[in-house]
């Protein structure tokens, strides 16, 4: 059925994907799994010459971004972090998030926020996994469009939605959950604004009888009339108490390390037990298995009698922040990355009223950080270094026995690595030199 369902969408017309990475891949995989006789354009920016295009596929025309009319296609299905030229409006141009959605919504549960959202994610879909069949999707690694064919109709979708993945998109989940809003991917948007808006979409396009999950300081974003259940009011954690409205339960057996992720999971509790009526017992099970994910907050173990966490995905100060908060034995902290231009007065307050952690900044955000904090007369304990290499040298120097290294950037990876698994990856490699 759906493959039916998505032939329709795909059959008779002239189709761009637009980006060739996971997603566009996924994309072009699906066209053909529903109409194998179809010939697909593939344009990216990363296609310079024509031998870049000279790719031995027989279904897929590859093509350079520069030499493509975008209004001589029919369906042009653009990958998330592609920014829209000013030319083309979204009237132009569709994504897999919005054609999934729009066949899909009232299964699925859509997952976004600044921060935490994987992790979220994992522990709904792993709550509800324990009674139902449940696909996990979306930003978390797996496209969208690599589930259709397998979905059934008593089945529940988990989708991770980046803020890319949501920018353009007209439908929104059957339920939604918005976790918080940081200042955050300014280089693609230009304002703070612009990028709240797109995070919007998640609820905007909701239904009579479609639920919104949202933090109590966002909720002035949402339509009164929304059904809305309150973030660190409605549902919140307490040390390993989760609250939920008309019960609580105690967690005593999950890997899970600092309140934010207790408050997730107490959003995953009321997702399972309120709406999917998953028991108690189940969830605790749940709870037990879940293992954290990679490069958030990941203990590595220790290496030369010092202990090293990989907190890789922090991109921005608040997530700094939660992350010493939940490792108290933290020693020395590594921070910086890729400058965007976001503000760390927060970060830096914080760090200043830390006088017994050693800070080592480096790249191009951590010594704008150093230099801040340095104007300001905020400096304690604080050292920098070039790259990822010397901090880690120097943090195995200064740091005590027994006590906590973490990576904890703050900023963005894209100046030095692939992204932030590679940059945890190499950290982990640096601890055990």
């Amino acid at each position: 059925m759906n493959e039916e369902l998505f032939r329709s969408e795909f059959a008779g017309r002239k189709i761009l994907v637009w980006g060739y990475g996971r997603e566009g891949k996924s994309s072009c995989a699906l066209i053909h799994a529903c109409c194998p006789e179809m010939i697909v354009d593939v344009a990216d920016s990363s296609m310079k010459s024509d031998e870049d295009c000279q790719q031995n596929n027989s279904s897929i025309r590859f093509l350079k971004e520069s030499a493509i009319d975008f209004f001589s296609y029919d369906l042009i299905l653009k990958s998330p972090g592609i920014v829209m030229p000013d030319h083309l409006s979204a009237l132009h141009v569709s994504s897999q998030t919005q054609l999934f959605l729009k066949h899909f919504a009232p299964m699925t549960i859509g997952v976004t926020g600044t921060k935490g959202k994987s992790t979220t994610a994992s522990l709904i879909a792993a709550a509800l996994s324990e009674q139902r069949h449940v696909h996990l999707v979306g930003n978390i690694g797996i496209p969208c469009f690599d589930a259709v064919l397998d979905i059934k109709p008593d089945d529940l979708i988990v989708f991770e939605i980046s803020c890319h993945q949501l920018q353009y998109t007209t439908y929104s989940p059957h339920i939604a959950v918005f976790l918080n809003l940081f200042e955050e991917h300014l280089d693609h948007y230009g304002s703070f604004e612009a990028y709240g808006n797109a995070k919007d979409q998640i609820f905007l396009h909701q239904k009579k009888n479609d639920v919104l999950i949202i933090h109590k300081d966002l909720q002035d974003r949402a339509p009164a009339s929304a059904d809305m259940i309150l973030i660190r009011k409605d549902v919140y954690a307490e040390q390993k108490t989760l609250h939920i409205p008309g019960r609580t339960l105690q967690v005593d057996k999950c890997a899970l390390v600092g309140s934010h992720n207790y408050d997730n999971l107490a959003v995953a509790y009321y997702i399972a037990s309120t709406l999917y009526h998953i028991d108690d017992a189940a969830f605790l099970d749940a709870c037990a298995d879940f293992r954290p994910l990679a490069h958030r907050l990941e203990d590595l173990g220790e290496f030369h009698d010092i202990r090293f966490v990989d907190d890789s995905i922090s991109t921005i100060g608040q997530s700094c922040i939660s992350a010493l908060q939940a490792l108290p034995e933290t020693d020395t902290v590594l921070i910086g990355g890729m400058d965007r231009g976001i503000e760390y007065n927060e970060l830096e307050e914080y760090l200043y009223g830390r006088n017994d952690l050693h800070i080592i900044f480096m790249y191009d955000s951590g010594h704008r950080i150093y230099d801040e904090m340095q104007k300001k007369g905020m400096l304690q304990q604080a050292y920098l270094c070039n790259d990822l290499l010397e901090a880690v040298e120097l943090a195995k120097k200064i740091t005590a026995k027994h006590r906590t290294v973490l990576l904890s950037p703050a900023a963005s990876s894209y100046d030095h690595f692939k992204n932030f698994e590679e940059r945890g990856d190499r950290f982990h490699g640096y601890a055990a030199l």
